[in-house]
């Protein structure tokens, strides 16, 4: 009878699960995406062996970049991708500063100095002869900080190969670089802009190869010295401004534009002046934690060579180990990716009707949303009334895309912000938990009745209607108000209304720019 309760008993026993795997190491991690991205890249040469892009402006330039990044990331010299990139880099007439640089670090990649003393002469010579008061441009054009970085690196290359660089030309890139710095201590891509990390890091960066090639070089010496105080300035703005994830622009904005070149940068400052933390952060740890969750399926990242190679550059600080244990890993690692981010159905209609006014201008770029000159939740608006010393105006946005405020308005809205109202109706509807998706450039609020409830201080971020922020309505009327920034260029505003998750609303709520009930009026 007992034995028979106890077979039943264990009959009736849930099965023991075998506990969950630890987690993949960032190490393994790394490794796996360095071996996909130059897969990637193996992938992508042509049969010539160029990698086509720019070919107009900067022949060769992409060439030379990815076969750099594959010598970089531990592709073995005698390997045909690299012999077929290289043939055609040296077949190809450079005309850049950005070719002729990337040529450079790619002969100094190949260690074997003599072999290729040639070549490297005359890119060190087009550098030195089209610096103009110490800054680079394309040669064409105006100068800015990005071409200047990269003849920098191609110095550094250069005298790495035995070349020798003339001490003026030292000199007048430690002038240059520091012209560009602003009064918090970060640097700007050239005059009128904002500071930002990649350009500040570029420039510290910059900064450590000058010290390098000046070392013993008295005049190089003596201007660095000059600025001691303007280089521990901009090391404190990057120090205070490190994220992994968000490349800084001005003082509390950030940008997702060149987030790759931002983070080669930091590798190379860090690596350069051998840091190892940022505001004690492992700056290493969290940018690699950053490029292995956004690497893409085929291998790249943006699906594009250029954002690929920038990415190797940075994970390749890690050693490439080939281990065996690392192919029974892919499922694993393949779910520890974070899940997709939601985006909005294109069947989602535009909020099209909006009251506007504005703009508003502030005198230190990207901070316009800081200080307001009202309280949002005093905000009334009705067409043609005064608030604030403007006029609300009604504004009729376009069904299929963005609009430029500055045409809707008929002002330059460049330095300031635009806020723009309309109501959300859910009395019939009932209450609603959805997401408003906002199709702009630069930094952006979201008010419901006067309360906070979305903001971004991302700054030149692409427009494609990706930023978004989470609404949760009771039933009833809710004004919803928009305070959209304006850097600089257009003044992008677009808005739609979506279910949580994305796709279109079952029960949409009603839109209008007054309240049923008379409420701002």
């Amino acid at each position: 009878m007992h034995s028979l309760a106890l077979v039943a008993l264990l009959a009736q026993a849930p099965e023991e699960q075998p506990p969950a795997p630890p987690p993949a190491p960032l190490s393994l991690r790394v490794n796996r995406a360095i071996t996909k991205g130059v897969q990637f890249l193996r992938e992508r040469q042509q049969a010539d062996g160029s990698w086509g892009g720019f070919e107009g402006e900067h022949p060769g330039g992409q060439t030379a970049l990815a076969t750099f990044t594959l010598l970089r990331s531990g592709v073995r010299r005698s390997d045909d991708a690299v012999q077929r990139g290289l043939k055609f880099v040296l077949a190809t007439e450079f005309k850049s500063v950005y070719s002729h640089s990337v040529r450079l670090l790619l002969l100094d990649a190949l260690g074997d100095p003599k072999a290729w003393s040639d070549q490297a002469d005359r890119s060190l010579d087009f550098l030195v002869q089209t610096q103009v008061e110490g800054d680079w441009a394309y040669p064409w054009g105006a100068a800015d900080a990005s071409n200047s970085q990269f003849a920098l690196l191609g110095l550094r290359s250069a005298h790495r190969m035995g070349l020798s660089i003339p001490e003026e030309t030292l000199v007048n890139a430690v002038k240059a670089i520091y012209r560009l710095q602003d009064e918090g201590g970060g640097f700007r891509y050239e005059h009128g802009r904002a500071p930002t990390g990649g350009i500040t890091a570029a420039s510290l960066g910059g900064l450590t190869v000058l010290a390098q090639l000046g070392e013993g070089r008295s005049a190089v010496e003596a201007v660095l010295k000059k600025h001691a105080k303007d280089l521990r300035a901009g090391d404190d703005w990057m120090v205070a401004h490190w994220n992994a994830g968000e490349n800084a622009y001005g003082d509390v904005g950030w940008t997702p534009s060149f987030q790759y070149p931002y983070l080669w940068a930091i590798e190379r400052w860090c690596g350069l002046s051998q840091r190892g933390k940022l505001a004690g952060h492992d700056w290493y740890e969290e940018g690699a934690r950053w490029l292995v969750d956004r690497q893409l399926d085929n291998g790249s990242w943006l699906d594009t060579n250029e954002s690929t190679c920038f990415a190797l550059l940075f994970l390749r600080r890690a050693t490439v180990t080939q281990d065996p244990s690392s192919e029974v890993l892919d499922d694993e690692l393949d779910a520890l990716r974070p899940p997709k981010p939601l985006t909005v159905a294109g069947d989602v209609p535009r909020m099209r009707e909006w009251l506007a006014i504005g703009p508003w201008r502030s005198e230190i770029p990207g901070r316009g949303l800081e200080k307001l000159p009202f309280e949002p939740a005093k905000v009334s608006p009705r067409d043609g009334a005064k608030f604030a010393k403007r006029d609300w105006r009604r504004v009729t946005l376009k069904a299929d895309g963005w609009v430029n405020l500055d045409e809707a308005l008929a002002t330059e809205c460049d330095g300031g912000f635009v806020a723009l109202a309309t109501w959300i109706d859910c009395s019939e509807s009932g209450a609603l938990d959805a997401h408003l998706w906002l199709e702009v450039e630069d930094a952006w609020r979201v008010y419901v009745d006067g309360v906070l409830v979305g903001s971004s201080q991302r700054q030149q971020g692409a427009i494609d209607g990706s930023e978004a922020c989470a609404l949760k309505l009771a039933a009833g009327e809710h004004l919803l108000l928009c305070l959209v920034e304006d850097e600089r260029g257009a003044a992008a505003f677009g808005a739609r209304l979506s279910a949580k998750d994305g796709g279109k609303l079952e029960r949409a709520p009603k839109l209008a720019l007054a309240p049923s009930r008379g409420k701002g009026k």
